[in-house]
C-alpha cells in the first residue's frame, strides 16, 4: 500500500502494533504532564468548576490543552505575528460562512483558498520563528487559529485558558505558557522515537506534494506538520479513555464512517438517510459493507458521513433523538482531536478509530484510495468478541 502521509500499519498486515505503542507513549505523556504542569491544571480545573455547572472535563483533558497550546506556539505563532486585523476579520467571517453549507460554500471555499494562501503564510513548515510566550501573543496565536477555520474546538478550549492566564501576574502566566511550549517541545522529541515510524512520509508529502495544495481552502490543513500527527494520535487516546465510561453506558451505538472507506465510491448504492448514508451492500470486498454487516450482528448502526460539519450540525440541531447514543467516530489522523471534541460540545459520548491510512480524494490522492481500519480495535471498544 502506498503511504501518503501517515501509515499505522508500517508495512505490516494490520496495525495492532501500533495502538500498542500509541497506548504505552500516552502513559509517558501523561506521567510527565502531571509532574510538569499539575499544578497549573489544579488551578484550572478549580476555576472552570466555580464558573461552569456540571464540568466533567478531567485533567488528563486539560493536559491534551496544554499540549496542544504548546504545540500550536511553535508551529503557528510565527505566522500569527504577521496577520493583520483586516485579513483576520475577513477569514473569520468567511468561515462563519461556510459552516452554513448550502449552495454558498463552493464560492466561500474558493475565496478562502486564495486569502489564506496569502495571508495565512503557505510555507509553515519552513517558519522557525516563535513568539515569546506572553498574554497578548497568545490572543494573537487564538485569531490566527480562528481565521484558518481548521481549530475550532481547540481555540474553544484555549480561549478559556487565555481568560484564566489574564487574571494571573504576568511572571505566573508567562511561567504556564512556556510550561507549555517547553511540554510541547519534549513531546516533539520525544514522539519521533515513540511514533515516528508511522508518519515517515509526511515531511516528503509537505516538500513535494502539499504545494499543489495553494490556492485551495485545504492549504492549512494539508501542511500540518508531523509533530500535529503525533498529537493527535495521543489526543486520540486521551480522549478515548476519557470518554470511555460515558460511552459504555449507552445503550445503541453508531459507528460514524467516512466516505473514503467505500471500495467503489464512483458507483455506491448507498442510500441518504438524515445527515449521512445506509450502506447498501453492493460489494462484499467493501470496507464499510463490512461494518454493516458486523453491525447486523452485534447489534449497531453503521452510517456513512461525507463531512462532519453536515453531522455537526444535525446532531446540535436534534440533539435530543441522540440521548442515549454512543458514537465511534472513524477518521484520519488529523481530524481526530477536532473531531472528538465536536462530539464532546453536543453532548455525545463517544470513542474514535483512527483510518490505517488517508486516501480520500479531496485531500490526499487525486484518484482515491479505499480506506481500513483496525477491525480488532473497533471490536474491543464495542465490547464484542
Amino acid at each position: 500500500m502506498y503511504t501518503i502521509t501517515y501509515s499505522l500499519r508500517e508495512n505490516k498486515k494490520d496495525s495492532d502494533e501500533y495502538y500498542f505503542d500509541a497506548a504505552l507513549y500516552t502513559d509517558e505523556v501523561l506521567s510527565k504532564a502531571k509532574s510538569t504542569l499539575g499544578s497549573f491544571v489544579e488551578e484550572f480545573s478549580s476555576y472552570t468548576n466555580t464558573i461552569e455547572q456540571g464540568n466533567k472535563t478531567s485533567h488528563e483533558e486539560y493536559y491534551l490543552e496544554l499540549l496542544i497550546l504548546g504545540t500550536l506556539w511553535k508551529v503557528y505563532s510565527g505566522d500569527a505575528h504577521k496577520l493583520e486585523e483586516g485579513p483576520q476579520h475577513i477569514l473569520s467571517a468567511l468561515v462563519k460562512l461556510r459552516q452554513k453549507g448550502g449552495f454558498i460554500k463552493p464560492g466561500v471555499d474558493a475565496v478562502r483558498g486564495v486569502l489564506s494562501t496569502i495571508f495565512l503564510s503557505p510555507d509553515l513548515y519552513d517558519n522557525m520563528f516563535t513568539l515569546s510566550p506572553v498574554v497578548k501573543h497568545l490572543e494573537i496565536l487564538l485569531d490566527w487559529l480562528e481565521a484558518t477555520g481548521e481549530f475550532k474546538y481547540e481555540v474553544k478550549g484555549l480561549r478559556k485558558w487565555h481568560k484564566f492566564i489574564e487574571l494571573k501576574p504576568k511572571t505566573t502566566a508567562v511561567e504556564l505558557l512556556s510550561a507549555s511550549i517547553a511540554f510541547a517541545s519534549w513531546f516533539e522529541e520525544r514522539s519521533e522515537a515513540a511514533l515516528g515510524k508511522y508518519t515517515t512520509n509526511v515531511d516528503r508529502y509537505l516538500n513535494e506534494i502539499r504545494p499543489q495544495h495553494y490556492w485551495h481552502e485545504d492549504v492549512i490543513f494539508c501542511g500540518r506538520r508531523r509533530i500535529e500527527y503525533h498529537l493527535n494520535m495521543v489526543g486520540a487516546e486521551i480522549m478515548n479513555r476519557a470518554f470511555k465510561k460515558d460511552f459504555n453506558k449507552t445503550k445503541k451505538k453508531l459507528v460514524v464512517v467516512p466516505a473514503c472507506m467505500s471500495l467503489l465510491r464512483g458507483e455506491c448504492k448507498a442510500e441518504p438517510v438524515g445527515s449521512g448514508l445506509h450502506c447498501a451492500d453492493c460489494s462484499k470486498e467493501c470496507g464499510v459493507s463490512s461494518l454493516t454487516n458486523m453491525g447486523k450482528t452485534h447489534n449497531f448502526e453503521v452510517l456513512i458521513v461525507p463531512h462532519e460539519s453536515s453531522l455537526y450540525s444535525s446532531w446540535k440541531n436534534n440533539s435530543g433523538n441522540m440521548e442515549g447514543t454512543g458514537v465511534i467516530g472513524i477518521a484520519c489522523v488529523l481530524n481526530l482531536i477536532s473531531g472528538g471534541l465536536m462530539l464532546k460540545a453536543v453532548g455525545v459520548p463517544a470513542q474514535c478509530v483512527l483510518l490505517d491510512f488517508c486516501g480520500c480524494k479531496k485531500h490526499w490522492h487525486h484518484e482515491g484510495l479505499p480506506t481500513e481500519i483496525n477491525q480488532n480495535y473497533l471490536k474491543k471498544l464495542l465490547q464484542i468478541g
